[in-house]
């Protein structure tokens, strides 16, 4: 049995005899412990077993492997087995070994592995093959311990052990552990990323994500027809939606058919009729949907998409301004619906009569200036109190720069119907007495002192009135 630690209690394994003696030495030397020295070089070399990783007993995880691959693996490798095996089972390798002999050996390393505590015995929770699916996985995810009783190796290979030794650290985990940090300090620091690099990752992302829509696309409709034609379940690339399996086995196989059970045989196959009838109904559905659409869709305009998602997360070589304009000094769009409402409350403020107004310059109209009336000149209509003009003729437009003119005009036509709508209101509360709202004129200035003009005599001001003093002899006489 092997030893438990002094505080925890748990299994040391490899650890015989404690004492200094267990410290000497190269302790992966088969001199020193052979055991621990085989159980490196199946946990820790690429010529191991096959593991995979599961969820154990739901509170942790473990590294498995089959007890088959074991097998198969020293079978072929019987250098490694003639030099571990009689150092571990005492016995020596017979001349000239065969199967039989070299599966007692197998069996007994596998007996001393579990007792000296390297590995256990766990099996699958789900016994049956998921929903969906004829056969179970050949690597399931969710593993639980055996009982005691069922604690020992088998001699056919069946099964599935867990390991309890840790896998040795190597230098590629270090190396890997180090870039994983730096790649998180990148992640932390990419909000100072330049643009270029940002928008690298931007359609790197753009580029992975599109890749895999096409391929679900692909294995999608390549499954509906060979469904619809011969009810089989094809699938290409079936593991990419598995999490299972490692990374490295998600392309093997290219294709395979889903609807074979053990024994070979085609399970859950549907008549002509039904599918005939379900690709009828989807079809229906998919009709019915299109017809009930709010809206028709045009095709995606790639270049204003493109644009969006820049715009989305602000990667735009040029920042904006405040107004959201490109450029500072860009002028305003009379026919922008975000421009019609403060356009029309500067026309009605400028449009005031017997008082002094001055437009400012809006969309490259200069206002005109006019007091009380005098020397008042004909005011310019605002380029925005006219209806958009088309760029080119009607008949060379394409049919989005010909919505994009109408739908200026109509916007145009409604700011108009609504702005002499509001004129009207404002005149009849006028004509009725009514105090309507107007534009507060600064009172004009006077000088103190106002100059002559030529030619004219300046006024001068009258002299003060003569006030007798109180102490005059005919003020004293008339009081």
């Amino acid at each position: 049995m092997a030893p438990t630690d002094a505080k925890t209690g748990a299994l040391t394994p490899g650890k015989n005899t404690p004492g200094k003696k267990d410290a000497k030495g190269d302790k992966h030397d088969p001199a020193h412990d052979p055991l621990r020295a085989l159980a490196y070089h199946l946990r820790g070399s690429k010529q191991g077993p096959e593991s995979r990783n599961a969820r154990l007993d739901d509170y942790k995880r473990v590294d498995y492997f089959r007890g088959r691959d074991i097998f198969r693996l020293l079978r072929k490798n019987t250098a490694l087995l003639d030099e571990y095996a009689p150092a571990i089972t005492g016995k020596p390798t017979p001349p000239n070994a065969g199967i039989k002999e070299r599966d007692v050996q197998i069996t007994a390393i596998g007996e001393r592995l579990m007792r000296e505590g390297y590995i256990k015995r766990i099996d699958r929770v789900y016994d049956e093959p998921r929903p969906g699916r004829t056969r179970r996985v050949k690597f399931p995810s969710f593993m639980q311990t055996l009982p005691r009783q069922l604690q020992r190796f088998t001699d056919d290979g069946e099964g599935f052990y867990g390991w309890l030794y840790e896998q040795p650290t190597s230098w590629t985990t270090v190396v890997l552990s180090g870039l994983a940090a730096f790649v998180v300090v990148l992640m932390c620091l990419f909000p100072l990323a330049p643009i270029w690099m940002k928008k690298i990752v931007l359609y790197t992302c753009i580029s992975i994500l599109g890749v895999f829509f096409f391929i679900f696309v692909v294995r999608t409709a390549v499954f509906a027809v060979v469904w619809l034609l011969t009810g089989r379940h094809f699938w290409i690339l079936p593991n990419i939606t598995s999490d299972e399996i490692p990374i490295d086995e998600v392309f093997s196989p290219m294709w395979e058919f889903d609807d074979l059970d053990a024994s070979g045989n085609v399970v859950g196959r549907i008549n002509a009729v039904k599918r005939l009838g379900l690709a009828g109904a989807l079809t229906a559905v998919l009709v019915g949907l299109y017809k009930i659409a709010p809206e028709n869709t045009k095709a995606i305009n790639i270049h204003k998409a493109h644009d969006s998602i820049l715009d989305l997360f602000d990667l735009n070589d040029v920042p904006k301004g405040i107004a959201g304009s490109t450029a500072s000094g860009a002028k305003l769009d009379p026919q922008d619906p975000a421009n019609i409402a403060r356009m029309d409350k500067m026309r009605r403020e400028a449009g005031g009569a017997g008082s002094r107004v001055t437009v400012e310059d809006v969309d490259g109209v200069n206002g005109t200036s006019t007091e009380n009336g005098e020397n008042a000149t004909e005011p310019t209509e605002p380029s925005y109190a006219k209806p958009p003009e088309p760029d080119k003729p009607i008949e060379e437009m394409t049919a989005e720069e010909l919505e994009a003119w109408e739908a200026a005009v109509e916007i145009h036509r409604v700011a108009e119907d609504v702005r002499k709508k509001k004129e009207a209101e404002e005149a009849a509360r006028a004509a009725a007495g009514e105090p309507t709202v107007q534009r507060i004129v600064p009172a004009k200035k006077t000088p103190l002192y106002p100059t002559a003009a030529a030619g004219e005599e300046a006024k001068k001001d009258p002299p003060p009135p003569s006030t007798p003093h109180p102490h005059d002899s005919e003020t004293k006489k008339e009081l």
